[in-house]
C-alpha cells in the first residue's frame, strides 16, 4: 500500500512540474506578454507608415532657360535636396533658392553643402566640387514657391 501512495505522490509531482513548465514556456505568448519588448517607444518589429503628402512638382521641373551647368545642378537639386528643402511644411530645411543665395553667400552654402549640420548629411565624399557649384549655380537662377499651410490631421 505505501509503494502505490508514492507512486501516486510522484505522479502528482511530475503533472505539476510538466504543467510548470508548460505554463513557463507557453503562457507569456497566450497572455501576449511574448511579444517582443519595446524599444524607444515602440515594438522592435514596427513598420514605418508612409504618409503621402501633396507636393506640386510642376513648379520646381517647370522648363526654364538654363545653361547645362544649371540644369545639372536643378538635377541633382531634385535627386539630393528637394526631399527636405522643398515647399512642404513638414520638411525640416529652408526652402533653397535665390533668396537664401543673396542672403547667406555662395561660401555658405558650399561649406553647408559638404559639411552638412546636425539635421543634414554632408556631400562631401559623394559630391564632387564642380558638381556643388552646379548646384549653386542653379539656386542663383530658382525662387522657390512658399511653403503650404500643413495638412488638416484626420
Amino acid at each position: 500500500m505505501m509503494g502505490r501512495t508514492r507512486i501516486r505522490g510522484l505522479m502528482s509531482a511530475r503533472f505539476a512540474l510538466v504543467a510548470v513548465a508548460v505554463f513557463v514556456v507557453a503562457g507569456p505568448c497566450a497572455t501576449g506578454l511574448g511579444a517582443q519588448a519595446p524599444r524607444n517607444g515602440e515594438a522592435a518589429s514596427s513598420v514605418p507608415t508612409v504618409e503621402r503628402q501633396p507636393y506640386d512638382t510642376r513648379a520646381f521641373m517647370a522648363p526654364l532657360a538654363l545653361t547645362e551647368a544649371e540644369r545639372n545642378g536643378r538635377r541633382l537639386v531634385a535627386q539630393r535636396c528637394a526631399n527636405c528643402h522643398g515647399a512642404n511644411p513638414r520638411q525640416p530645411g529652408p526652402l533653397l533658392g535665390k533668396p537664401v543665395v543673396e542672403g547667406r553667400g555662395e561660401a555658405f552654402i558650399r561649406d553647408k553643402v559638404k559639411k552638412g549640420s546636425t539635421l543634414m548629411p554632408g556631400f562631401e565624399h559623394t559630391l564632387q566640387p564642380a558638381q556643388i557649384d552646379e548646384i549653386i549655380s542653379f539656386l542663383r537662377t530658382y525662387t522657390p514657391p512658399p511653403r503650404s499651410a500643413p495638412a488638416a490631421q484626420e
